[in-house]
């Protein structure tokens, strides 16, 4: 299957460079120079996935994503060199993805890319049921709608997947490394500390029931709703 892709970078040499190798991956590809005009290209087209910069004229990365959040849920990839944990903070709080650190490996990008677009795609029966009761914590599989106390939270498809997971493996400790492989992919490197990241960004979105999910120290986490 082929998929489309929406680059929206203001360094044309990168551009280019990330734009050849997602074609040559039997992507097609749109390209945009700033944020306006990426918004106006995906409003224009079918977008499987979006590559975005962060620093860019007209309209900033940051803006792109909270234009595009509000009617729509498509895979969002940041290309940063803001790599603190504050801006990854912000930028998960804005429900993208996942993260390129500048200067980064087009093959990385496009591993990445691949992933996320699997996750997404994959069915959603992780569960041999489709509704998810924890008191004030309720899951809809199949629509991918999580509540608390009865009030929808907005999660990432990268959150939502860690989530399930997570309850999946209910009353099991599982250590970074595995959540890695599970929810990120076998395919792509990420750093453990991106899980302790997403987890973070899940709790709080979580509110009362983001207690479910223990650290367990010197491991890593896993999900009780009994204790």
């Amino acid at each position: 299957m082929s998929y489309t892709v929406l680059i929206i970078e203001d360094e044309l040499s990168l551009q280019n460079i990330v734009a050849a190798y997602f074609r040559k991956n039997n992507f097609k590809v749109i390209t945009a120079s700033d944020g306006l005009q990426g918004l106006e290209k995906f409003r224009l087209n079918n977008v499987d996935i979006i590559c975005c910069d962060v620093m860019m004229p007209n309209i900033n990365g940051w803006d792109v994503v909270k234009s595009i959040r509000q009617n729509s849920d498509v895979p969002i990839i940041m290309m940063t060199a803001l790599d603190s944990e504050r801006d990854q903070l912000f930028g998960f709080n804005l429900d993208i993805d996942d993260y390129v650190t500048k200067p980064f490996s087009p093959a990385v990008l496009i591993a990445k890319t691949n992933s996320v677009l699997k996750r997404y795609h994959a069915s959603t029966s992780l569960l041999s049921k489709n509704i998810i009761d924890l008191g004030i914590l309720n899951i809809n599989i199949d629509s991918r709608v999580v509540k608390v106390s009865n009030e929808i939270i907005h999660l990432s498809k990268t959150e939502f997947d860690l989530l399930i997971f997570l309850i999946k493996n209910k009353g099991i400790v599982l250590d970074r490394v595995t959540m890695l492989d599970e929810v990120w992919g076998l395919d792509v490197y990420v750093e453990e500390r991106v899980v302790d990241t997403n987890i973070k960004v899940l709790r709080r979105k979580l509110g009362d029931s983001g207690k479910y999910i223990q650290t367990v120290f010197g491991v890593g986490y896993k999900f009780d709703n009994e204790t």
